[in-house]
């Protein structure tokens, strides 16, 4: 009987778990999931970055958008200093980057990169009806391609972009009874540099990756006015 004892003994703990075992299984599925886990989170950090970026960049379209809006179009000079000119389309640029001077870290507009930019445009919008149709595009030297901040920097006057909204792309977001109005359409073109430059992100996200942020705001100076009837 002493002997069947000892014997069943033997035989459970032959067959009891090891913790050692668990112990090693627990370490290799780590050693398996740890770049996985790598991978996603440093992706969750770089996103957060960009995105704090292009928030940032939204909010200096939309607040320069609302200060063009009591601007009048039209006004043009040669000063090229942000504190004294009256420019429209240059106090709008400026604006956009004193905004953005307030970001912490440091967010830019930098032309000389060749793809940053600013571009302005104020639309004469008249109702039709069925919709809107745009009547003018300002200014009109620039047809569709908007005013561009690079091209007016002193030392670069080159054009880095095009707007993205073509005068059709406009009218396309006209409510069909929208009145006759005026529009002015600031967007801006940031090169984002990535901050964590992991070869599994870059791999599949350019860098720098440019971005677009922009704003529409009403604008009573390009508002289309009729042509008086003479008697």
């Amino acid at each position: 009987m002493v002997t069947g004892k000892r014997s069943h003994f033997r035989l459970s703990s032959l067959f009891a778990p090891s913790r050692s075992r668990d112990h090693g299984q627990g370490l290799v599925e780590t050693a398996l999931l740890f770049p996985v886990l790598l991978i996603v989170l440093s992706g969750l950090v770089e996103f957060g970055f960009l995105l704090n970026e292009y928030m940032a960049l939204q909010d200096a379209a939309r607040n320069a958008a609302r200060f063009a809006a009591d601007g009048l179009f039209y006004q043009v000079d040669v000063d090229h200093n942000c504190a004294t000119t009256r420019d429209f389309d240059r106090q709008t640029s400026c604006l956009v980057n004193q905004e953005l001077a307030q970001e912490r870290p440091l967010v830019k507009v930098e032309v000389a990169n060749g793809h940053d930019d600013v571009l302005i445009s104020a639309f004469s919008i008249v109702s039709s009806g069925g919709g809107g149709s745009v009547s003018a595009r300002h200014p009109a030297a620039m047809g569709e391609n908007g005013w561009s901040m690079a091209l007016d920097t002193v030392g670069w006057k080159k054009r880095n972009q095009v707007s993205r909204f073509p005068s059709s792309a406009v009218e396309a977001r006209l409510l069909g009874d929208a009145p006759s109005t005026g529009m002015v359409l600031v967007e801006i073109f940031y090169d984002y540099n990535q901050k964590l430059k992991l070869p599994w992100i870059t791999a599949f996200v350019p860098d720098p990756y440019n971005l677009h942020a922009y704003a529409f705001m009403p604008l009573v100076s390009a508002e289309p006015t009729s042509t008086p009837m003479t008697p």
